[in-house]
């Protein structure tokens, strides 16, 4: 903070370990259901499954993620830092 306040440097007033505002956690939350879809055997066939999953994901995923960002900044903000449906 003191290395912030020498520089003149402004942080953001937000919890660092937010999920909420954190899109790779929406995004693993989403490959997880899609490993589910399938079954699979041991960890070999984990691995390709996740492989599989990961190839697949479709632009209209990340896109999704990204437009979300406002709405999620502003429900962590509604909440004061607290955790949001999100």
């Amino acid at each position: 903070m003191e290395y912030f306040k020498k520089n003149e440097i402004s942080k953001l007033e937000w919890p660092s370990q937010s999920p909420d505002l954190n899109p790779i956690e929406h995004l693993w939350e989403h490959i997880g259901r899609e490993i589910r879809k399938q079954s699979f055997v041991g960890i070999l066939g984990l691995k390709s499954r996740i492989k599989e999953v990961w190839d697949q994901i479709s632009t209209n995923v990340n896109a999704n993620l990204v437009s979300s960002m406002k709405r999620r900044l502003e429900a962590v903000i509604k909440t004061n830092g607290g955790p949001t449906k999100y």
